[in-house]
């Protein structure tokens, strides 16, 4: 049996159009400045795509990446990324998904997949210990996510789409067992192409370059993983619906279209609620000590119980108070393959529409009646249905409302509102990707459990911090999405350090919100650095590593300004700039924050990295 010392360096190159397929080789220089995952996906799509092209045409490219940690023992490290121009968003944009795949691709002896052009007929990808071959799909064709899993079991580790991402809606997902690369419709650029779905089959044995650097640094990691309330208890008792409570008290979690900032029926949807009736187990992502997800029982059925995003954005924001009925939602968005933040977000916007008598609809706040129906007739493009599945954008191009329209470059607002953690307000502007939760996400600083802001690291309103926390994050989250380890790794491997856990909580407030240089430049990121050292037999230290992410960042922006992206699109919906009077959201002043955080980013006026930017990153210009 081959061992792969960490990575194969080879990446698939297919070509759906002609059949053909090429291994690519990866140089020491270029797995060195990416590592993997988010960071070798985008370098391998500036080498390869050219601006301007259509996200739904043949000239799209997606791209499949894994991480180096990928199976490895290295805790949360199992995922994998996938990156294209998003039929969404019309700007470049990537998506990342727990399950087996990418860990059967590397076995198979590829890190990753290109993959091109467009097949005249359904198919599916078979990557079998290194051989590739394109198989026909036609009777597979409008099988759900799970169905398909289930019924090809057999043949190997699957990523798929469902009926959504066939019929190409423009937030279609892709899944993975039962997690899902969710947001900017990657599952509509693979029903683009006819592909249904690749499967990945390997007996290649993964090992670490270093066994006795890894296990050192496996045995520290491990151990604060365990230490931390949020990883070591939280997660594993409520998993991300602990977040209800804590920012549904904090005036963060959407209701109402993002209307108003607090759901009487809060306690109705919280994770203390799944806990106490639901009957639950837990499960997670192969390798991974957190195990954050569940499967609950709600009403005597077994199914995937809601994360907190689907919760905030399917049951609050549409003033919904069943857990039943969101859990049952969940289920047939994961096997029709839709994205639930950009569902819950375009039924919340056209509830809206319709109250104000400019949409015709069944739809209504608080009425759970017509909302199956309606993930229905959006995932097969029927009625009404056909225009919800191209999102908030054009929705409220073609019926008015662009105001209440909630959207950052054309990707619905995640499930925190900006006005009660205002750096939020930033990282949603500056996210290559629109409005995501995973790119500079300051709320879990900005706030406390108790909702208050006296007792967190930064203050929930105002400026003073944001622009340094929103640009460390954001790069920090560009170098685990390319290592690849799972964010929740960041809340033991940040925080359970000697000087962050020791130090008087009264003075990292006051550094954090008044020296954030400071705190910035001695954060300590040395776990991550030694858990790859030990991957990757070499030594990386502190400062390359955060260069990594720096650099991913920067690239992607770069390769979005050549797509038209520009200081007018680094924004927030106009609700959320200019409704403040509910209690506990504040202004968000985001045009103090974004020159200092233009100054930081060493960007021009107009948001594009300048050239000495690009230089000092070794990032060069096309």
């Amino acid at each position: 049996m081959e061992t792969i010392k960490a990575v194969n360096n080879k990446v698939l190159d297919i070509n759906l159009s002609s059949g053909k397929s090429i291994a690519i080789p990866l140089s020491q220089s270029v797995r060195r400045e990416y590592l993997g995952g988010k960071g070798l996906a985008l370098k391998l799509l500036y080498d390869n795509i050219r601006p301007g092209i259509d996200p739904l045409s043949p000239d799209n490219i997606l791209v499949v990446m894994t991480g180096p940690t990928a199976g490895t023992p290295s805790p949360a490290g199992g995922r994998f990324a996938v990156m294209c121009k998003s039929p969404l968003t019309g700007i470049f944009a990537s998506s990342y998904v727990g399950g087996k795949f990418g860990i059967s691709l590397k076995k198979a002896g590829y890190d990753g997949i290109m993959v091109r052009g467009k097949s005249d007929r359904p198919v599916y990808i078979r990557i079998d210990n290194g051989d590739v071959s394109i198989q026909d799909a036609a009777a597979l064709w409008g099988m759900d996510t799970y169905e398909f899993q289930e019924a090809r079991k057999d043949d190997g580790d699957w990523m798929v789409i469902g009926p959504a991402g066939e019929n190409r809606v423009r937030f279609a997902v892709i899944a993975s067992d039962k997690r899902v690369a969710g947001r900017c419709g990657m599952g509509a650029v693979m029903g683009s192409k006819n592909l249904k779905g690749i499967v990945a089959k390997g007996n290649r044995k993964i090992a670490v370059a270093d066994p006795d650097g890894f296990k050192k640094a496996l045995k520290v990691a491990q151990k604060k993983i365990i230490a931390h309330d949020n990883t070591g208890r939280r997660l594993r008792e409520l998993g991300t619906p602990q977040n209800v409570r804590a920012f549904g008290s904090a005036h963060i979690m959407p209701v109402r279209n993002f209307n108003k900032s607090k759901f009487d029926k809060m306690e109705r949807i919280s994770a203390e609620k799944i806990r106490d009736q639901h009957t639950v187990k837990n499960q997670g992502c192969p390798g991974c000590p957190i195990k954050c997800g569940r499967i609950g029982n709600y009403k005597n059925k077994e199914l995937v119980s809601p994360e907190y995003e689907t919760i905030a954005l399917m049951g609050a924001n549409l003033l919904i108070g069943d857990l039943n009925d969101i859990a049952f939602w969940n289920d047939r968005l994961n096997r029709l393959g839709l994205d639930s933040i950009s569902t819950g977000g375009v039924i919340g916007f056209a509830m809206e529409l319709t109250e104000k008598g400019m949409l015709k609809s069944d739809l209504k706040f608080g009425d759970a009646e017509n909302i199956e129906k309606t993930i229905e007739d959006i995932a097969y493009r029927r009625g009404l249905g056909d225009e919800l599945a191209d999102g908030v954008r054009r929705l409220s191009k073609k019926y008015g409302g662009e105001y209440f329209a909630c959207h950052v470059k054309g990707l619905e607002v995640a499930g925190y509102d900006p006005r009660g953690c205002t750096g939020q307000g930033l990282g949603y502007a500056t996210a290559n990707s629109g409005a995501t939760h995973l790119s500079g996400s300051t709320h879990a600083i900005e706030t406390d459990p108790l909702g208050g802001g006296e007792k967190s690291y930064l203050s929930p309103h105002g400026t003073k911090g944001k622009a340094h926390f929103v640009k460390f994050l954001q790069d920090i989250m560009e170098m685990t999405n390319s290592s690849i380890f799972c964010l929740q790794t960041q809340y033991p491997f940040l925080e359970e350090n000697f000087a962050y856990k020791y130090t008087p909580k009264p003075i990292l407030r006051f550094v954090m919100r008044n020296l954030p240089a400071i705190a910035v430049a001695t954060s300590d990121i040395s776990d991550y650095c030694a858990l790859l050292s030990g991957v990757l037999g070499y030594k990386i230290g502190r400062k390359e590593l955060y260069r990594v992410g720096e650099r991913a960042f920067n690239l992607e922006r770069y390769m979005n300004c050549r797509e038209g992206i520009g200081r007018k699109d680094d924004t927030l919906p106009r609700r959320i700039l200019e409704e403040t009077g509910e209690k506990g959201w504040a202004p968000v002043r985001l045009d103090r924050m974004l020159k200092k955080y233009y100054r930081l980013r060493g960007w021009d006026t107009n948001g594009r990295p300048k050239e000495k930017t690009m230089d000092k990153l070794g990032i060069p210009y096309q």
